[in-house]
């Protein structure tokens, strides 16, 4: 990647919350902390160690529910708000950048509610939208909200499950993910902020190097062109050329591009464990050190990012490790996903 391209600006309107940022550091769980954790021999061990972080105020409600998602919910709703106090009006949208995951999650589930026609709410994740707001949009026919992302996503759905005929809903799913993401990059092209444009863009090319592996991974017969999103770095009439290839012909390709690394290891992982646990955990890795390039900058809308990105990734971790202990998961297999 050459980074030279970039030039992030500092922006004095954000010299507190970045100095006040950067004087939270100290709440990151430390890597050896984090082994501590990967060693404990029960759950008690392990909520012991957790406690001596920053998370000790979830201790007892954690293990009265014996889950962890209660902390990740809660620690998105106060990034969540943080964001919308401090960030200037035309960078709020910034927040759909980093739940981009999420906000994808919550419309797929609000589609299989449509279409099964049950209440899943149960498997929502309540950040930025809610239940509520987002079904009342699906709902209803008042198109107030039609220029947001949630307008164009929600109508989106509409306008495809509510045409008449057969549905085939993977299809609909698969062509809703393609949707997706060129609504997001259209929000972080609205930042004005090439840095956090080429975020999304990378997302995307890890997005269909991903669904690439799946498709010769589980012999799928849909073409490329129904797999891929546009607005990648990586021209799609390149990744299109590897439908007729071999798995070790693509990866071979794929190893010259910037995400060579995730593209190896990952091809490694699929092949020995049927698992894409190394492709998540390289993808993070990725973007950590993506944003890193940039650290000795002082105050701009990217360092924020790159604080919430960070805690997002620790927060999934420790999810991670949680679920793995309770379920006396083998140490070496929930190490390779977050190590």
């Amino acid at each position: 990647m050459d980074y030279d391209r970039y030039e992030i600006e500092d922006d004095s309107y954000y010299l507190f919350t970045c100095a006040e940022l950067k004087a939270r550091d100290h709440e990151f769980v430390e890597r050896a902390r984090f082994e501590r954790m990967l060693d404990s021999e029960d759950m008690d061990s392990f909520l012991k160690v957790l406690g001596e972080t920053v998370y000790s105020s979830f201790i007892s409600e954690i293990g009265s529910r014996s889950s962890f998602e209660m902390v990740m919910t809660d620690s998105y709703g106060m990034i969540f708000r943080y964001l919308e106090e401090r960030l200037r009006d035309g960078h709020r949208m910034l927040s759909h950048i980093l739940f981009f995951e999420e906000i994808l999650h919550n419309m797929k589930v609000i589609f299989k509610s449509v279409v099964l026609q049950k209440d899943l709410s149960g498997l929502f994740i309540p950040v930025i939208y809610d239940w509520g707001y987002l079904t009342e949009m699906y709902g209803s026919d008042d198109d107030k909200d039609a220029d947001t992302p949630a307008g164009k996503l929600i109508s989106y759905l509409k306008d495809v499950l509510e045409k008449p005929g057969e549905k085939d809903y993977r299809k609909v799913e698969i062509g809703f993910e393609k949707f997706y993401s060129g609504v997001m990059l259209a929000v972080a092209e609205g930042l004005n902020r090439k840095m956090i444009s080429e975020y999304i863009r990378q997302k995307i090319d890890l997005i269909n190097i991903e669904n690439i592996y799946r498709w010769k991974q589980m012999g799928e017969k849909k073409g490329f062109d129904e797999i891929l999103h546009n607005g990648g770095n990586i021209s799609l009439d390149i990744l299109k050329g590897f439908e007729s290839e071999t798995m070790d012909y693509t990866v071979r390709e794929l190893e010259g591009t910037d995400y060579g690394n995730i593209a190896i290891r990952g091809a490694q992982y699929l092949t020995s464990d049927s698992s894409f646990s190394s492709f998540e955990r390289n993808r993070d890795l990725y973007f950590l050190d993506y944003f890193d390039n940039f650290k000795y900058s002082i105050s701009n809308l990217e360092k924020i990012f790159q604080f919430f990105l960070k805690k997002k990734i620790e927060l999934r971790n420790i999810n991670i490790l949680f679920t793995g202990i309770l379920h006396n998961a083998e140490r070496s297999n929930i190490k390779c996903k977050i190590d």
